[in-house]
């Protein structure tokens, strides 16, 4: 089996971003812990209701915690399909927060 080679960003960097939008969901977007709590990445957006101010937050929290700087179409919920396409986009930025910092 061929694993792909990489800069060691994989799983365990997405189970990390998974359970910060799951922590920012529930303490500051008042989502409650039984959603945020069993949110998967193939669940759908939609299953949260998130509208932009809310999602604001999430970025934020990651602006903050990360250092990072997002654009305003990162911002837009119609963007993401499943949760899956929020950490994809999260967890790429940290990833290259981390690299530029090396």
């Amino acid at each position: 089996m061929a694993m792909s080679s990489g800069n060691g960003t994989g799983a365990a960097d997405r189970t990390v971003i998974l359970d910060e939008v799951r922590t920012v969901l529930v303490e500051q977007c008042e989502t409650p812990h039984e959603v945020a709590g069993d949110l998967a990445e193939k669940d759908p957006m939609s299953q949260l209701g998130l509208d932009s101010i809310t999602l604001a937050y999430v970025f934020t929290h990651f602006e903050q915690k990360h250092d990072l700087t997002f654009e305003n179409d990162d911002i837009d919920p119609l963007r993401y399909t499943t949760v899956g396409d929020l950490v994809d986009v999260l967890a790429a930025r940290v990833s290259e927060a981390a690299a530029e910092a090396r």
